[in-house]
């Protein structure tokens, strides 16, 4: 089966890292060519050792070319695909236009990886392209959200339910599991010792993340005496941003947090905590919970988006902006004796095995493919 995936760009970032996953999970059953919108970005090669063919249109971010649209019209027609899979808002449009073009009938599923806890919050180039989207959703053959919480929110925009279907991010123990060494290693480069709680946050530095409420909570442990320290990792997340380093200053944390910045190698990072957590106001399908439950690590995590489904049992779930709150859920996993928070990280491990490994995923993925595909033959 020959798949096309469009793509806005090969900039670093979710819907880029599950693609690369899904095509590495996916070599043996597809022929695959991926073509970006704009040219550039640092996860091409990443997407070509996948053995895909790679392809771009050299458009500026946020251009609007029609010129464009028709080389992908083009290419999609010499390649011939059995489906086509276009990825986030602007892929999305991108890819109907030029499937429109065509003379004959060519399947075409959305992937939407994005939760849209407000609107406003989006650019207004964005906006306008998501609105687009919820009339010409039914043009669609399939539109596939990563939770559950995304399709309801897109759906009350007016996407097509019909079209709806729900597959999770995928993840990959082998690569992110527990790892004793890396956590000794991890926590030397800190200097923290082993007897000190080391409680982290990977994420980048966005409102939507609330950095500021776990700062607050982890405030409220140290008052109240718990030997802590705080690590935090993601784009602009280090010292020379003001309003972070400020925070932790004015929360009596300093000298009792590391601010790490964007790193590739997040699974040493995660195997040094003991308690990981997402203390977002929104989220989709957070990868980086599925990463800390595949490393053993327990997790405590706001109540939005599929953190809940995600985390079932096996972690705590809390309400978002509320650092008492979270405090509180922090200070009860960090109590437990260490067999029973361990126990609680291998539960966690154990859900990533038997529901969200890419090959799990991947064969969601296949099955769609050859849905979509078949219905359409019948139809022509």
């Amino acid at each position: 089966m020959r798949v096309v995936h469009v793509v806005t760009s090969f900039e670093a970032g979710g819907a880029e890292a599950m693609l690369a996953k899904l095509l590495d999970a996916d070599r043996p059953a597809h022929s695959q060519l991926v073509v970006a919108l704009a040219s550039g970005g640092s996860f091409r090669s990443r997407v070509a050792a996948t053995g895909a063919e790679v392809r771009d249109l050299g458009l500026a971010g946020g251009e609007v070319n029609p010129f464009a649209i028709v080389r992908l019209a083009r290419l999609i027609s010499r390649w011939r695909p059995a489906v086509v899979h276009s990825w986030m808002y602007h892929g999305n449009l991108a890819a109907l236009l030029a499937t429109r073009l065509l003379g004959r009938r060519v399947p075409l599923v959305w992937n939407i990886r994005h939760s849209l806890h407000d609107l406003a919050n989006e650019k207004r180039m964005t906006r306008a392209v998501i609105r687009a989207g919820a009339p010409l959703s039914r043009l669609t053959d399939a539109v596939i959200y990563n939770s559950g919480a995304s399709a309801r929110q897109h759906e009350a925009l007016g996407y097509s339910s019909a079209r709806t279907e729900v597959i999770p991010n995928g993840f990959d123990p082998a690569r992110f599991r527990p790892d004793p060494a890396a956590r000794a290693r991890m926590r030397s480069a800190l200097g923290v010792g082993e007897m000190t709680s080391v409680i982290g946050l990977v994420a980048r530095y966005h409102p939507t993340k609330d950095h500021g409420t776990l700062i607050h909570a982890a405030a409220a442990l140290a008052a109240a005496g718990l030997d802590l320290f705080l690590v935090m990792a993601g784009e602009n997340v280090t010292p020379s941003n003001g309003g972070l380093s400020s925070a932790i200053a004015a929360a009596g944390l300093t000298g009792r947090a590391a601010l790490l910045g964007e790193r590739a190698d997040v699974a040493p990072i995660l195997a040094a905590f003991d308690v990981a957590v997402l203390s977002s106001r929104s989220e989709g399908f957070p990868n980086v919970l599925g990463e800390a439950m595949a490393c053993g690590v327990p997790c405590v995590a706001t109540d939005v988006g599929d953190c809940r489904f995600l985390l079932a049992d096996c972690g705590e779930v809390v309400p978002p902006r509320d650092p008492p709150a979270l405090a509180a859920a922090l200070s009860i996993m960090l109590q437990l004796p260490l067999e029973q928070r361990e126990a609680r990280g291998a539960a966690g491990r154990a859900r990533i095995e038997q529901h969200f490994t890419m090959p799990v995923v991947a064969r969601r993925y296949r099955a769609l493919y050859e849905r979509v595909a078949g219905s359409c033959e019948q139809r022509t």
